[in-house]
């Protein structure tokens, strides 16, 4: 729907759902497709913790359920990539054994 093509802002980050881009600070941020979907799927849901079994299932699909590795490099690329240190988020929270959650704006 409407709701899901808009741009959303979280402080510095912007992820724009529509074109599929995301900017910091106004500079656009290379993604791959992955750290893409993860980001993205975190900001349609923020302060909202994703399960890592639901990114995994959504991204890399069923087979991988159980793939946690592959989740943790795509985030820890992400929080390089968005200057974000996992001591104190600006942006992605890692729940311990859970998942991960985007700051809400």
């Amino acid at each position: 729907g409407e709701a899901q093509e808009a741009a959303l802002s979280f402080g510095p980050l912007t992820v724009d759902l529509a074109y599929r881009r995301v900017l910091l600070d106004g500079e656009e941020v290379a993604l791959t497709r992955k750290e893409y979907a993860v980001l993205a799927q975190l900001a349609r849901h923020p302060g909202r913790v994703i399960t890592q079994q639901q990114l995994l299932k959504d991204i890399w699909g069923p087979t991988h359920i159980e793939d946690s590795h592959y989740l943790r490099i795509v985030v820890g690329h992400l929080r390089q990539k968005l200057a974000d240190d996992p001591t104190q988020p600006r942006f992605i929270v890692t729940e311990a054994g859970v998942g991960y959650r985007l700051l809400g704006a």
